[in-house]
């Protein structure tokens, strides 16, 4: 089943899903968590992410994110990468910690903010970790209710729509947050159009119509789209890329083709282990993991590595 296209433009707010892989646990105590957060905040402020709510269980994680580059996808891809790095390393274990797909709906800010922030604070009470909202210490409703300033939250955007002062802001929205669960009413989910936008179908139809002439720009392209030209740039042979006996230069190829393949095909990990002649997708995974990583970098051979990848897209879009 092709994955969707991430739907992105300047201003865009989501509610971000991430899920432990196989349902695991993505958190293993509190340091694991306080770290997770310290790395969210870091690359919200690299990339110019605004970070409106979150809350942290135990095999998933709750996140609201406002864009105004439109750039959630480049946020997202080497935060992910970089908490698994450290978990892996401090738990001396490998492989995946999140699902590979996270799950961004687009959000009407204007009509559904509000109630996509209560369902994303309600959740410690849903899952009965707690009985208020206030005291669950991994999620962001503290400071909203508290007043005080949390480094990489911004409040205002949701509390502006609650009055215009801060106690009164506060006031309303705890009145908000908790209403419901005086009343012992479940908090559900806000409506979603396509299991893509947070709020009606005007809206949803709003996103798209404008959004189709982006997406026709941005096509997916084909596997054998991707082979020829990387081929073309590191001037491998296209039957080396799936050959058992293979130099570092064809390695350096194959991880290359992994990394592109999944950013701009619908290939999945089990299609691209097939084409390169592998039994484990998670070589797959993992050569597209070193190739992010290797891009964070300020060596040489991340530069190399960048001016290789640009020749790559000139050939893939020409």
């Amino acid at each position: 089943m092709a994955r969707p296209l991430r739907i992105e433009y300047p201003g865009a707010v989501y509610h971000v899903i991430c899920r432990g892989n196989n349902r695991q646990n993505i958190f293993k105590d509190d340091r694991d968590r306080k770290r997770y957060l310290e790395k969210l905040v870091h690359y919200c402020e690299l990339k110019e992410v605004s970070l409106l709510c979150y809350c942290l269980l135990s095999n998933h994680i709750h996140l609201v994110l406002e864009t105004p580059q439109g750039n959630l996808s480049k946020m997202m891809q080497p935060f992910q990468t970089s908490y698994t790095l450290y978990l892996n390393r401090r738990h001396h274990r490998s492989g995946h910690v999140f699902e590979q797909r996270y799950k961004a709906l687009l959000v009407d800010k204007d009509n559904y903010l509000l109630q996509v922030s209560r369902y994303v604070h309600r959740n410690a009470v849903e899952a009965k970790l707690v009985k208020r909202p206030q005291d669950y210490q991994w999620s962001s409703y503290g400071a909203y209710v508290s007043g005080r300033r949390q480094r990489g939250l911004t409040t205002r955007t949701i509390l502006e729509q609650l009055g215009t002062k801060q106690r009164e802001q506060i006031r309303n929205y705890r009145e908000y947050v908790e209403s419901s669960q005086d009343r012992g009413i479940r908090e559900e989910p806000p409506p979603t159009v396509k299991q893509v936008v947070i709020g009606d179908e005007r809206f949803a139809e709003q996103v798209l119509k404008n959004r189709r002439p982006s997406i026709a720009n941005e096509r997916l392209y084909t596997l054998t789209d991707m082979e020829k030209a990387v081929c073309q740039v590191t001037r491998i042979d296209r039957d080396d890329l799936a050959r058992p006996q293979r130099t570092p230069a064809v390695n350096r190829a194959r991880e290359l083709f992994m990394y592109l393949a999944r950013r701009h095909t619908n290939a999945s990990l089990r299609e691209l282990a097939d084409r390169l002649r592998v039994r484990d997708i998670s070589t797959v995974s993992h050569g597209e993991k070193r190739v992010t990583k290797s891009l964070q970098d300020n060596s040489p051979a991340a530069k190399e590595l960048n001016r290789i990848l640009k020749k790559t897209y000139s050939l893939i879009q020409a």
